[in-house]
């Protein structure tokens, strides 16, 4: 049984373009987010219209408070953590070599209906970017 503590955060989300705020790169013409329970581990899945028109999907899986997750097909990347600050927060790290290069904060509001992700990409040398997307739950 998955803890309790993912049930508000799990179904899809919208993104709401206006509300969202990007630091690199051009807010998607459109983005869903659809957060699943996978037998205990939490799937996320990224679909998105970029400014230009392409299509993109992004799809991992963590376990909430578990170990880091090792992964092989990106380079960029190497593992993956999932954690709860709080009740109303649920914070992924990619990381690369023991750092943390991206960080995802999905932090959830008083009533429920609206996600914020605060994403931070740190590149070594250069510099770091925050891309604040806002999620409205679907109905």
């Amino acid at each position: 049984m998955i803890d309790d503590k993912i049930a508000p955060f799990l179904g899809t989300w919208i993104l709401d373009s206006d509300e969202s705020e990007f630091d690199q790169g051009e807010p998607p013409q459109s983005a869903t987010l659809r957060i699943e329970d996978n037998f205990g581990m939490v799937s996320f899945t990224m679909n998105q219209i970029s400014a230009e028109g392409e299509e993109s999907s992004d799809t991992f899986e963590a376990v909430p408070d578990g170990p880091e997750v090792k992964l092989g097909k990106s380079g960029l990347v190497d593992a993956m953590r999932l954690v709860f600050q709080g009740d109303r927060n649920l914070v992924s790290e990619a990381r690369r070599g023991g750092l943390t290069i991206m960080k995802a904060d999905r932090e959830l509001s008083d009533d429920g209906r609206t996600l914020t992700v605060t994403q931070t990409v740190h590149l070594v040398d250069v510099a770091s970017f925050t891309n604040t997307s806002v999620y409205r739950k679907a109905q």
